[in-house]
C-alpha cells in the first residue's frame, strides 16, 4: 500500500458514500479541496458527513480514530461532521461523532493510543484504536 492506492481507496469509498446518500437525499454533494469539517454536505438534513477508510482495520481488528496531526487537534476533536462513516475493505460504519466520543470517554483507560507517521506522509498523527467489533456496537448502521 502506498499514499497514492491509499489516497484513491479513500476517494472511491468518498463516491461509494455519496451514492448511498443520495439515494435518500439527492441533493448531497462532495466537497472538493482542502475544506476540513467534512466530505459530504447533506442540504435536506443540513448536515456533513466526514468518510475515513482503513484497508487494515479488518487484519488489525480495530479501527483508527484520529485525534491529533502534528501536536494540533484533528479528526474526532475539531470535525463538524454530524455523521462519521468508516470504510473497511468489507464493512461500512455510519456513527454519530459524539457516540464516538462518548465511547473514548468511557473506556480511555482500556482503549490503546496509537502514534504514528505514515508512509509518504510528513505529518505525525496521534489516536485511538477502537476495537472493530465495539465500532460495530456504536455504529447506527452497517452495510
Amino acid at each position: 500500500m502506498t499514499f497514492k492506492t491509499d489516497l484513491q481507496f479513500g476517494k472511491d469509498a468518498e463516491c461509494h458514500v455519496l451514492t448511498k446518500i443520495q439515494a435518500k437525499y439527492p441533493l448531497a454533494f462532495m466537497i472538493e479541496g482542502k475544506f476540513k469539517a467534512f466530505d459530504i454536505f447533506v442540504p435536506e438534513i443540513e448536515q456533513g458527513v466526514e468518510v475515513k477508510c482503513d484497508r487494515q482495520a479488518e487484519h488489525t481488528g480495530n479501527v483508527f480514530i484520529e485525534i491529533e496531526c502534528n501536536g494540533k487537534h484533528s479528526g474526532i476533536q475539531t470535525t463538524r461532521a454530524g455523521f462519521y462513516v468508516y470504510q473497511t475493505k468489507i464493512r461500512t460504519f455510519w456513527v454519530k461523532p459524539d457516540d464516538i466520543k462518548r465511547y473514548l470517554i468511557a473506556n480511555a483507560k482500556d482503549v490503546p493510543m496509537f502514534e504514528n507517521t505514515p508512509k509518504g506522509e510528513h505529518s505525525a498523527v496521534r489516536g485511538y484504536l477502537i476495537p472493530i467489533e465495539d465500532f460495530a456496537r456504536i455504529s447506527f448502521q452497517k452495510t
